[in-house]
């Protein structure tokens, strides 16, 4: 008798090939058989009848390292399809992290400033096995990061690594690896990715040479400097002799469109010309997103947080750091021009400010009787340094090409979350509608992919990315992560206007076997795996 088995649906293998008709059965968390199955025994039976039946979905880039142990049910993310994602990214891990280092981290890092979990680790292995002990509604592969790596090694010093502190770096990332990292990750406009060098990574990239596993890096700048950031991370994996990924790669801002994507990708594709195996991803939206603390100097977040606040208490010093942040300074990459209007809030770090979130910079510090930089800096200050911006930054036209390129897949960059409790915020959009996004707006309503397309790109491609050898594609003796959705009214109910809400057209999300939503409710089940 079968576990499960799901009848009548249209097969999207997630090869990229056409669909095809076909019953799958599940026992033991694995796929067990495909073909013409009805009428055999089964403890549950899904009828699919009009709708596609396909493999879970893989979020390449999640930032859910903490959100997991607060709450494990991932609603957010298994709501969506999403059965596997890999954490770790933009050069944020939960580990190694030296116990001296953990509070700054914890505070500094921002992706880990939730509330409700109890930081009892120190090593990537430690992480790993505390992440698996509150059993996961989904499964979850980490990357080791480059900050807390550094900031073990070396706290926030702008300079080059001794040779110690390199070898200490390097012996940190080989041991992250031997514990079950999956690549090595970098954020280049965050402190202290920022005070590295390019040699410096491509030392620090070469230990992943054994593993097979890639170099992720959030790169240095995306603005004018886009094409500099593109050539420095395809520099870093060839000189390491490594793959490499670029993370959510898209130009940055409206002068910056168009010929820099173009130019960008026909970087990517020469690489690969030579046999560097160059990779890239994108969120499909047209709104970013990331901590507003980018956007001030990198001198000026020298030494963390509150020696940030400190230079913005400096009556010279703030006025220089504001005079940077509208127009820029020699050497800043990553810099573009504020506006201010179009900077919405998108989630922030204190719970008595969920008021700002769906509003702009500009709106508060016209609420507030300042200048919009002037309350920005303010803002950031009352808010620990932790509040997130998501302004208009990408064109649909870009988007539109880098997804559809073969080396392109979406991904959602965000947090798994929930409606309710400590989790409840508002945040971005992307965390509650990616996936279905991509197949109502880009797959049935534009047809900028095909379906077979998108669900290669979503499957497929990202577990072969990840090495997930099992998974990724509907075939007897895989593990059984599934989506049944219809393609009729898939896509995402999350605005930015009202962000907290589960997509549509997701009938069911299997994970190792496991019915994990049916019928839009989260069954309770925990059969994830920290892979």
């Amino acid at each position: 008798m079968y576990d499960l088995l799901i009848t009548n649906g249209r097969v999207v293998d997630g090869t990229g090939a056409p669909w095809f008709y076909a019953d799958v059965a599940v026992a033991n968390g694995r796929i067990v058989a495909m073909g013409r199955l009805a009428g055999r025994d089964a403890r549950l039976t899904i009828d699919a009848t009009d709708r596609v039946v396909c493999p879970g979905f893989i979020d390449a880039h999640s930032h859910s390292d903490a959100t997991l142990l607060v709450n494990p049910r991932a609603e957010s993310a298994v709501r969506q399809g999403v059965t596997t994602m890999l954490v770790g990214l933009c050069g944020f891990s939960a580990g190694p992290i030296a116990l001296e280092r953990v509070e700054q981290y914890r505070t500094d890092g921002m992706v880990f400033s939730f509330e409700g979990y109890t930081w009892t680790w120190r090593s990537l292995g430690e992480y790993r096995a505390a992440l698996q002990a509150v059993h996961p509604a989904l499964n979850v592969a980490t990357l080791v990061g480059h900050t807390p790596v550094r900031l073990s090694a070396m706290g926030l010093d702008n300079r080059p690594p001794d040779a110690e502190e390199l070898r200490h770096m390097q012996g940190m990332i080989q041991a992250a690896l031997d514990e079950g990292a999956r690549g090595f990750s970098t954020g280049l406009t965050y402190t202290p990715g920022n005070f590295a060098t390019t040699e410096e990574i491509v030392e620090l990239a070469k230990v992943l040479r054994s593993s097979g596993f890639a170099y992720q890096t959030h790169m240095r700048d995306y603005a004018d400097g886009l094409l500099d950031s593109v050539a420095e991370a395809i520099r870093i994996g060839e000189e390491a002799g490594v793959p490499v990924v670029m993370s959510h790669m898209y130009p940055v801002g409206a002068k910056n469109w168009g010929a820099k994507a173009v130019a960008a990708i026909e970087m990517a594709e020469q690489a690969r010309r030579r046999g560097v195996d160059v990779m890239f991803d994108i969120t499909p939206w047209l709104r970013g997103g990331g901590p507003f603390s980018q956007c001030i100097p990198p001198w000026a977040r020298e030494g963390g947080v509150n020696a940030m606040a400190r230079r913005f208490r400096d009556p010279v010093l703030r006025q220089q750091i504001m005079q940077e942040i509208e127009h820029g300074a020699p050497g800043w990459s990553g810099w573009f021009p504020p506006q201010w209007d179009d900077m919405l809030i998108s989630r922030v770090g204190r719970p008595e400010h969920r008021d700002w979130c769906g509003r702009s910079i500009g709106d508060l510090a016209a609420q507030r009787g300042q200048e919009p930089v002037a309350a920005a800096l303010d803002l950031l200050v009352e808010d620990d340094g932790q509040f997130w911006i998501a302004p208009t930054i990408k064109s649909s036209a870009d988007v539109d090409m880098i997804l559809k390129h073969p080396l392109g897949i979406p991904i959602a960059d965000g947090f798994a979350l929930a409606p309710y409790g400590s989790l409840g915020q508002p945040d971005n959009p992307k965390s509650y509608g990616t996936f279905p996004r991509v197949l109502g707006h880009y797959v049935r309503e534009r047809g900028v992919l095909g379906l077979e397309e998108a669900i290669n790109k979503m499957t497929g491609v990202p577990a072969a990315r990840l090495h997930f050898w099992d998974r990724g594609l509907l075939r007897p003796s895989l593990v059984a992560d599934i989506v049944v959705f219809d393609p009729a009214t898939v896509g995402e109910r999350a605005t930015y206007a009202d962000p907290n809400q589960y997509p549509l057209g997701i009938d069911a999300v299997i994970v190792n076997g496991a019915v994990t939503v049916a019928h839009d409710t989260h069954s309770g089940a925990s059969a994830g795996l920290v892979l």
